[in-house]
């Protein structure tokens, strides 16, 4: 995905970007940053793609010419791509993003919206230390230093900046204050606020906005993804997880289930079964945790609403014996209140890479008290 046109969303941002490239005023260091799953990493590529294109149209690239092609497999000789890495002296691996390009290219093409947890694991490297090293900075500062293979511009996509540490960062700091002529370090971001200042302020930055549950789901309608109504509620302008949802064929008929099955043994306190959920879910991955706990969100609120006025049943519920009027027997404004901050919080904790297993079996037993008591202990809350 290379082209404008073929990005469903951002069209302000697309247009102050096309505007830019006709009246030639390309930033020569630029930050492109947004919520993760939200399709920035594609509007860069188009960008570039633009910028290079040897016949470019009102539209960007034109998609025929010899440097489009080389950009459709990521192989253009005037573009460095640069990304988290780890080094490893049993597999000869120095940490060099151009040791891991080939697993980039595949991982890209597979999947635009990815993050940096698809890229992990694509590597295999879950216990491996990422980064962006000093000789990656190195590496950039040769490559800009020589001529461009087209005689147009150099380009060098970063990709997640926040990796780099502070020796990298200050060793790409000359090439952004005194750049070659013709040349763009474009930086993709999803935590802007942990680059370093002397970085961002030097930079041209142009912010992304969270995608919206309609944009979500005509995209996935668009991909012939049943389900795309639920999906879209559940991962919060994120693409990239809705995607991934996707290709857990149980994945949204199993939240119902997990939920009804969870309520029930939270409420009983049944500390085996507590602990073989957490285990379960945790199994399933953090994307699957993200969107069960959003789904129980839901449900509770659906449930405290019903009280109010007549709620359709959640159709993912036809597989399971539950009945939202009986749950509404034991949910209450103030114990929904503090549920749904409890789960909240799980969500956050999780995001940040907390344990799935310990978050869902700590989440457990407080959810047990707020059905049964309507408060946690005092002494609970000291862990």
């Amino acid at each position: 995905m290379i082209f404008f046109d073929d990005i469903p969303f951002h069209e302000k941002e697309k247009a102050r970007i096309l505007q830019a490239l006709k009246d030639g005023r390309n930033s020569h260091a630029q930050l492109f940053y947004g919520a993760p799953g939200n399709g920035k990493l594609a509007v860069a590529l188009a960008y570039i793609s633009a910028l290079l294109c040897q016949q470019p149209t009102e539209r960007g690239a034109c998609g025929a010419c010899p440097s489009c092609r080389q950009m459709m497999k990521l192989s253009h000789p005037d573009v460095q791509f640069v990304f988290p890495t780890y080094s490893s002296k049993e597999e000869g691996k120095t940490g060099l993003s151009e040791e891991f390009i080939a697993e980039w290219r595949e991982v890209v093409n597979e999947n635009i919206y990815l993050n940096h947890e698809d890229w992990i694991a694509k590597l295999n490297a879950e216990k491996r230390n990422m980064e962006i090293r000093v000789s990656d900075a190195k590496a950039i500062n040769d490559n800009l230093s020589f001529k461009s293979f087209y005689a147009g511009y150099k380009v060098v996509l970063i990709w997640l900046p926040e990796f780099l540490g502070i020796a990298t960062a200050n060793k790409l700091l000359k090439n952004i204050e005194e750049p070659e002529s013709k040349t763009l370090i474009m930086m993709v971001s999803e935590q802007v606020h942990s680059l370093m200042p002397t970085i961002t302020s030097r930079l041209q930055s142009v912010h992304f906005p969270r995608l919206s549950k309609e944009e979500v789901k005509n995209e996935l309608k668009a991909r012939n993804i049943d389900g795309a109504d639920v999906i879209a509620e559940l991962v919060e302008g994120n693409l990239n997880d809705a995607l991934n949802l996707t290709h857990k064929s149980e994945s949204l008929s199993q939240l119902a289930v997990y939920f009804t099955r969870w309520m029930r043994i939270c409420y009983s306190v049944n500390m085996p079964e507590i602990i073989k959920i957490g285990e379960e879910v945790h199994k399933e991955g953090r994307v699957f945790a993200v969107a069960f706990l959003r789904f129980c969100l839901q449900t509770i609120r659906q449930t405290v609403l019903s009280k109010y006025k007549p709620s359709v049943e959640n159709p993912l519920f036809q597989r399971t014996d539950f009945k939202m009027v009986n749950f509404a027997k034991i949910i209450n404004p103030e114990n929904a209140h503090k549920l749904l901050g409890e789960i909240d919080e799980a969500i956050s904790d999780i995001q940040r890479y907390g344990s799935i297993k310990m978050v869902i079996t700590d989440l457990s037993i407080r959810v047990h008290y707020l059905l049964k008591r309507g408060e946690i202990p005092e002494a609970f809350n000291v862990f």
